[in-house]
């Protein structure tokens, strides 16, 4: 029992502070790999799963090969259906098999317990991992992530040829999990130099072949696929702009990728504002203070590597370096990536950074007595604990994801349009007019081609007419129901007349015009709408 109280502990700290989970609903991609993913509802779809995309079962287009998190949605999904329960408890059962993992590890590497389970406490309830945990769509991470500590604990201590070749199927899983596994041989690498005695010595290191291979054929293969699909990456705001200075910049990937680390840090030493979809610029010269702090600090790691050789500052430049590496697939430094900043990327990378910091603070001298280190190590995990069960309430349902996310300070349109589709879906009439305006006026900035189907769609939410079915479309039906009981009829006219002079041809503003002209017994104009609609019809 002695033995198996940390592993104990861990689990159930991971299971207090996301003890709020279970009734939190799919949204956003939760409905693209699950809910709406054909590929999980019978047994003859097994092999358009393991040959193609994960979002392809919905329909959907992206580069993203992960046959292995398929698998396991797949099982689940036959043993309980779309349920939350058992999605959410999925992501939950590795996070807290993973807290263990990380304990192990530390001990398999030599460092002192009490260090090893302090930082696996905090890494278990830190709210950074909340989007990695609670957000059902995340399982990849969670999931590459345990097979690559998993991986590490068979080579060690000692890496012989045989637990390589070991290593070597879990390395094919977690890549079959995430394309971010490709790293596992660095990984690997920098943690042979940690424990053998002969770390100086190259031939140490040429055991470790049959990974880097594997990496090699893995990154070949994927380079080919993106390449023939037209492009490498996929943004969501993509533009000139975007094109010229990152994705054909590298200067200016390296000047991102540094930008981005003072805001991981602040992320690290105290959580704020956890969202998804974060907007980040893209910096084009060293001017900037976010630039500058970045190059601070990844010049102090550089020191520290360099100069922590004595064994007192080794663990903690392993740390370091285990971040590095871990954090390298989404730096976009080699291949440009589709967001430049996002919370689930720190999930594995902070897991040698924990461990490398707490060994630091485990060897000061003098020694703080062990009852003052394990009163300051709950005094951390308290409020980031706390501060986790909060935040798991910002995925409860589509609305406080996007309201979340606009909390944070974000100005986003997507944010605006979803909020408003679902307060409509709500009948919150006037919450959802007041976030259709905001996109309208986003749009009007970046993309008129977007502004008619807005403007049609304030027009009805003007005359309170419910959307109906999955897709949450209007009937005529719904409008002439709705025409007799609404008083914002001429704001409405308003806005779908807008919305005809941005695109005449648009078919249902014509069809839905010409139904409240003849409500109003305007039959000239309802006349006029009417024709534009079955000429719409006629020409296709």
């Amino acid at each position: 029992m002695r033995s198996a109280a940390p592993y104990l502990f861990l689990a159930a700290a991971v299971f207090a502070v996301y003890a709020n989970v279970y009734r939190n609903t799919f949204i956003n991609d939760d409905l693209r790999l699950i809910v709406h993913n054909g590929f999980l509802l019978e047994w003859s779809r097994l092999p358009d799963m393991l040959t193609h995309i994960i979002e392809a079962g919905a329909g959907s287009e992206g580069f993203f090969y992960r046959p292995l998190q398929m698998l396991v949605y797949f099982f689940l999904y036959q043993l309980f259906g779309a349920s939350t329960v058992a999605f959410h408890l999925l992501n939950l059962s590795l996070h807290a098999v993973n807290a263990g993992l990380m304990y192990r590890l530390g001990c398999r590497l030599g460092l002192k317990s009490g260090a090893c389970f302090a930082a696996a406490l905090l890494w278990a309830v830190h709210p950074l991992h909340t989007e990695a945990v609670t957000y059902m769509a995340s399982t990849a991470d969670p999931l590459f992530s345990f097979f690559c500590l998993l991986g590490l604990l068979v080579l060690l201590p000692d890496f012989t040829q045989r637990k390589i070749w070991t290593a070597s199927l879990l390395f094919v899983l977690a890549l079959g999990a995430k394309e971010s596994a490709v790293v596992f041989p660095a990984l690997a690498t920098i943690t042979l130099f940690l424990v053998s005695k002969e770390h100086l010595r190259f031939s140490t290191y040429l055991r470790t072949w049959p990974l880097w291979l594997l990496a090699a054929v893995y990154v070949a293969v994927e380079l080919m696929y993106r390449h023939k699909a037209g492009s490498i990456v996929m943004y969501d705001h993509m533009d000139a702009l975007y094109f010229e200075a990152y994705e054909h910049n590298p200067l200016n990937r390296v000047l991102t990728a540094l930008a981005t680390l003072p805001v991981y840090f602040g992320l690290i030493v105290w959580p704020h504002d956890l969202h998804l979809e974060r907007v980040f610029a893209i910096f084009t010269g060293i001017g900037s203070w976010q630039v500058m702090a970045g190059i601070v600090m990844a010049a102090g790691a550089m020191l520290q590597i360099l100069w922590g050789q004595a064994r007192r500052g080794l663990v903690l430049s392993w740390g370091l370096l285990w971040f590095a590496v871990a954090h390298a697939p989404n730096t976009g430094i080699l291949i440009p990536i589709n967001a430049l900043v996002c919370d689930h990327w720190m999930y594995l990378p902070t897991v040698g950074l924990f461990l490398g910091v707490a060994s630091c603070f485990e060897s000061l001298k003098p020694k703080p007595a062990p009852a003052i280190m394990a009163g300051l190590v709950v005094l951390a995990a308290l409020p980031l604990g706390a501060k986790t069960y909060f935040q798991n309430r910002a995925w409860h349902d589509p609305v406080t994801y996007y309201e979340n996310i606009l909390a944070s300070g974000e100005d986003s349109v997507r944010a605006y349009a979803n909020l408003s589709k679902n307060y409509w879906a709500r009948g919150d009439f006037e919450r959802a007019i007041k976030y259709q305006r905001m996109a309208i006026a986003y749009y009007r900035g970046v993309s008129v081609s977007k502004l008619p189907f807005r403007h049609f769609n304030l027009g009805l939410m003007y005359l309170g007419a419910r959307p109906e079915g999955e897709g949450g479309t209007v009937t005529v039906e719904e409008l002439k129901r709705v025409l007799p009981l609404s008083d914002r009829v001429p704001e409405a006219i308003m806005e779908m007349e807008k919305a005809h002079e941005l695109d005449p041809d648009f078919y249902w503003t014509n069809k839905f015009l010409a139904v409240i002209y003849e409500y109003q017994q305007d039959k000239k104009k309802a006349s006029f709408y009417n024709a534009l609609a079955e000429k719409h019809v006629k020409d296709q």
